[in-house]
């Protein structure tokens, strides 16, 4: 059976949403009940995610179960289209100081967008857990686990273990790969799974061609590229090493799957009911 071995993770914009309601507004005294959060996203299925009940972990640890992670979710052409309805002309807006809020990013956060980009920030943050050190360069573009094959698969040794991983995107080609997986002819020990091809770039809420066009790969991988090139361009590029994370640690959670973290920053799977 698959499900024990599920990540137990949160979504990112679940674990953004509960960030927010306990460490952010504890640290500005604000009351959590007066924030509000939306979330920009290319996935559809936020919408639904962010309604599901147990999605309260910051209203549990507050003992205000009223509390939610995530108030609501916006599809990247939704806003796309609020914004042009309001006829909001960016090029006519005055300069203004950018509000960092929750501190910045890092390149491994932002190829999460990206078929094998969670893997491959999974497998810089390894490096640096394993061997106290950050990823070699070989890390910060690896190869193996990019582009747009159903299934990419790689092996790579870290501090003497060697790790082996497959990447896969489009719920039609995860199908075989998770049979043979069950069946006992492929050994993993990280899979990542994208039910939208090419990714989360490719996701149902994205931008489509000519207004209701369905992307192909060409447009995928430039979308993939820019998330790429960003990424290059990061100072920090492994999110385990993003000081503005390893302070919400040192100040509030205490450390990575310690209790509070798991609490909050974590879930538990069980198998599907009429939901």
């Amino acid at each position: 059976a698959l499900l024990p071995h599920l990540s137990t993770a949160r979504s990112p914009v679940l674990i953004q949403g509960t960030a927010i309601k306990t460490w952010f507004a504890r640290r500005h005294g604000i009351d959590p009940k007066s924030i509000v959060n939306v979330a920009c996203t290319p996935c559809t299925a936020k919408k639904a995610e962010v309604c599901r009940p147990e999605m309260n972990a910051s209203g549990r640890y507050l003992k205000d179960e009223s509390i939610r992670d995530m108030d609501y979710a916006l599809t990247c052409r939704e806003l796309a289209q609020w914004i042009y309805e309001s006829r909001i002309r960016f090029d006519e807006l005055p300069d203004g100081q950018y509000d960092s809020i929750m501190g910045r990013g890092s390149g491994g956060g932002i190829i999460f967008g990206n078929t094998g980009g969670v893997m491959e920030a999974t497998l810089r943050a390894a490096w640096l857990y394993m061997t106290g050190k950050n990823a070699p360069a070989s890390l910060l573009e690896f190869q193996p686990v990019r582009g747009l094959a159903g299934v990419r698969e790689a092996a790579i040794e870290i501090d003497g273990r060697l790790l082996r991983v497959a990447v896969v995107h489009g719920t039609g080609t995860a199908r075989p790969l998770l049979d043979e997986i069950l069946k006992g002819n492929a050994k993993y020990d990280f899979v990542e799974v994208m039910a939208c091809p090419g990714g989360c770039i490719g996701g149902g809420g994205q931008p489509k061609p000519g207004g209701n066009g369905r992307p192909d790969d060409a447009l995928r991988q430039k979308r993939i590229s820019g998330l790429y090139t960003k990424d290059e361009r990061q100072t920090v590029r492994c999110s385990a090493d993003n000081p503005d994370v390893q302070r919400i640690y040192k100040e509030f959670l205490g450390k990575p799957l310690g209790p509070l973290s798991r609490e909050l920053f974590h879930t538990s799977h069980g198998l599907a009911g009429n939901d």
